[in-house]
């Protein structure tokens, strides 16, 4: 016998209709559809290791990118506010004595060809900017044997000796293209990170609770900085009193 009513639930309830769209079960043929993050912490450290790779892949360049111009947020609701823009005109790469935007772009300044200036006081406000960058910026030659005296096409910079003898003690090296890089490190090191060679228990493993071991070394570890300071308080003050005495 077929009804053309449904069956709905019974008393004062909410229709049941729940969506079950994703492929939760882990035996269909479409599984694996349910993304899940547990990964947050691993991420995290994969980012600052990530971020420390590229500051030594790009040293000495700024890790931040390169510079650029203030500008003013748009809307009438916004537009008291600043922030950082996207690139510097071409009339503010000119009052600043930049003639090449190309040029620009190849010593961590950014450029974009569309926007306008729409008031001397922002134009006077990056071209100050760029001044003030070009006055502390050391250009480094792209073949440090051959360093040019005087302009680099047209912007006054001297490659500073000291500042490259600073970079070749500390083992960075520019190569064909101007970019710094660091040579792989030796394995210096490599016999005190070798396994331990089994041995048999002494009575003090033996007796030990590793668990709890194994929390103490963890306390430790998270609060040796602290003990150290305040060992050192400690000290300080002794010192202190004997010196009163």
């Amino acid at each position: 016998f077929f009804s053309g009513h449904r069956m709905v639930k019974r008393g004062n309830a909410p229709v049941p209709n729940a969506h079950f769209h994703k492929h939760w079960h882990p035996s269909a043929s479409q599984k694996g559809r349910v993304r899940v993050y547990f990964d947050t912490a691993p991420q995290k450290r994969i980012r600052r290791l990530r971020r420390m790779k590229r500051a030594k892949q790009i040293f000495p360049r700024p890790i931040r990118g390169p510079l650029r111009p203030i500008v003013h947020c748009p809307t009438q609701r916004y537009n008291m506010k600043t922030r950082r823009g996207k690139g510097f005109t071409i009339m503010e790469l000119k009052n600043a004595g930049i003639k090449d935007p190309k040029f620009a772009r190849t010593i961590g300044i950014a450029v974009d060809k569309r926007r306008r200036n729409h008031s001397e006081e922002s134009l006077a406000l990056n071209t100050e900017r760029l001044k003030e960058y070009m006055g502390k910026m050391v250009l480094f030659p792209l073949k440090p044997k051959k360093v040019k005296k005087g302009k680099v096409r047209g912007v006054v910079s001297e490659c500073d000796a000291a500042k490259m003898k600073e970079l070749s003690n500390r083992g960075v090296y520019l190569d064909k293209r101007g970019r710094a890089y660091m040579p792989k490190p030796k394995q210096v090191g490599k016999d005190l990170l070798k396994a331990e060679e089994p041995r048999k228990l002494t009575d003090v493993e033996k007796k030990r609770a590793v668990v709890n071991f194994l929390r103490k070394v963890t306390r430790d570890k998270k609060s040796i900085g602290k003990r150290l300071k305040r060992q050192a308080k400690k000290e300080a003050k002794a010192n202190k009193e004997a010196m009163k005495k």
